[in-house]
């Protein structure tokens, strides 16, 4: 044992270390997810807001355009514009584009525009024929599209051919937004964003850390008492706070520390008992086999019976506790559809041959799904334990009852001997409990066989139980559930009454 702690408090505090990091990364990476993914969805609808801003504005301006071309007439004549130039310089001289825009009027060999890059604002430099924007709009054969210029970023344009009043195809007028400056925004706010998230993430992984450590504290209470736990001392609990799930475990770990308590303690004194029972009858043979060579030949003979009797008893006793183990390991008994009325008569003709001060008084009628030999065993037990305790007739019966919803099937033996007192009963099915021996008839035996006898009754899912009244005798006997079946009958006859 002492090899063995340290590899396993090793192996527990890496366990703790490994739970605890798992719940952070765990945490940890919900929240980067989360945060990752507001990121990515928030910086595409701003550029998509962009986009729609872009193209929205450059609509706005052609439409405002060719409402001017249309309805428009030359403040100096009143008559409509006679010339394309006229209609450009007049529509740029009323027109303030919006921040990131620029309004161009495209004639052959000249650009007409007004340069609002010296106001406040974004408004950009006037444009060039050098520069690649505007060759990729004069040459394209398209009305509007989206151009990354080198110098000046993302550019989304727009462009009309107009007419004079005379019928002149003499220019294009062209809108062109920036987007770069607004992409720009967006992307500041992406960053303000991020530093937010990552301050939040670093946050939450301390805060992982806390709930974490809370967490895996009641299971390293349970780890510690665990490791505390041994032969000598069963008797350490795990504290228990709360009402939540890890309260519930350690109300169930310390109910297992219960049963488990119980169950040693319960062994020990089986095994101590046992230990005693068998000391005696090994001490009675020993010494009568020492004096055989001392005994005269006319007493041998009766020392050798006497060996022989406390070896039949330490034989049954054997057999008893092999029993009681068979008891225990669950696979005690094999249940099979019995006639309780044939089950009876058989008990009565089986005790019989022990002793005729036997007398069936009652036999149930039915079908009842039980261990025929187990139950044969238990009630001959108790036929043999009652006629220790009483010189008259012994009475046997088998009756149903119902116990609300539920049928019992109950097989019993009644004494007329002088009664158990009340704190007696108590303890009369426990191991090695012989009871009060001073109405006893018989020499008493290990105190096992009313032990068997409940081992029956718990197996079949019911009961052994007694009842007795001090001066007028004692029922000992066994109830089985016994669920309704096809054959049915009942005696209504109360042994106890």
């Amino acid at each position: 044992m002492a090899k063995s702690t340290p590899l396993n408090t090793t192996m527990k505090t890496t366990l703790k270390a490994s739970l605890r990091w798992r719940i952070v990364l765990w945490m940890t990476a919900v929240v980067f997810l989360t945060l990752a993914s507001v990121v990515i969805i928030t910086r595409s609808v701003l550029l998509s807001d962009v986009t729609n801003t872009a193209n929205s504005a450059v609509e706005q301006e052609i439409e405002e355009f060719r409402r001017f071309a249309t309805e428009g007439v030359d403040p100096t004549t009143a008559q409509p514009f006679a010339s394309g130039h006229r209609l450009m310089e007049v529509y740029l001289s009323r027109q303030i584009p919006d921040e990131n825009e620029a309004i161009v009027g495209i004639f052959p060999g000249e650009l007409i525009q007004v340069d609002y890059s010296q106001l406040s604002g974004a408004h950009p430099a006037p444009l060039e024929h050098s520069d690649p924007l505007v060759s990729e709009i004069r040459q394209s054969t398209l009305n509007s599209g989206i151009f990354n210029d080198p110098d000046r970023g993302a550019a989304h344009w727009g462009k009309v051919n107009f007419e004079t009043a005379s019928g002149e195809a003499d220019g294009e007028f062209v809108v062109a937004f920036f987007a770069d400056n607004l992409k720009s925004q967006v992307n500041s706010q992406i960053q303000i964003l991020i530093l937010i998230g990552t301050g939040g993430l670093i946050a939450s992984i301390l805060i992982a850390w806390l709930i974490a450590g809370q967490i895996i504290a009641p299971i390293r209470k349970l780890s510690s008492v665990s490791a505390k736990i041994n032969n000598s001392d069963l008797t350490r609990r795990v504290p228990v706070e709360g009402r939540d799930e890890i309260a519930q475990l350690a109300s169930t770990f310390n109910a297992m520390l219960d049963r488990i308590e119980l169950a040693y303690n319960d062994q020990r004194q089986f095994v101590d008992d046992a230990g005693h029972e068998l000391r005696t009858p090994i001490t009675v043979v020993r010494g009568q086999l020492e004096l055989l060579t001392t005994t005269p030949p006319e007493e041998q003979a009766r020392s050798i019976e006497l060996a022989t009797t406390e070896l039949d008893r330490m034989s049954r006793m054997v057999n008893d506790l092999l029993t009681l183990a068979v008891a225990d390991s669950g696979t005690f008994i094999h249940k099979l559809p019995t006639d309780v009325t044939d089950l009876t008569i058989d008990i009565e003709d089986k005790a019989r041959t022990i002793s005729d001060r036997i007398l069936l008084v009652d036999a149930a009628e039915g079908l009842v799904n039980l261990d025929e030999q187990r139950v044969t065993e238990a009630v001959l037990e108790l036929f043999s334990n009652a006629l220790r305790y009483s010189d008259d007739v012994v009475e046997l019966g088998s009756d149903f009852r119902h116990s609300g919803p539920d049928r019992i099937f109950r097989i019993w033996v009644r004494d007329k001997g002088k009664g158990i007192d009340l704190d007696e009963q108590e303890t009369l099915f426990d191991r090695f409990s012989r009871g009060s021996q001073k109405n006893s008839r018989r020499p008493g035996g290990a105190g096992l066989g009313l032990s068997i006898v409940k081992a029956i009754g718990e197996a079949h899912g019911g009961r052994a139980f007694v009842n007795s009244t001090p001066g007028l005798g004692s029922i000992f006997g066994l109830e089985i559930p016994a669920p309704q079946q096809s054959k049915e009958y009942t005696h209504e006859q109360d042994p106890a009454r």
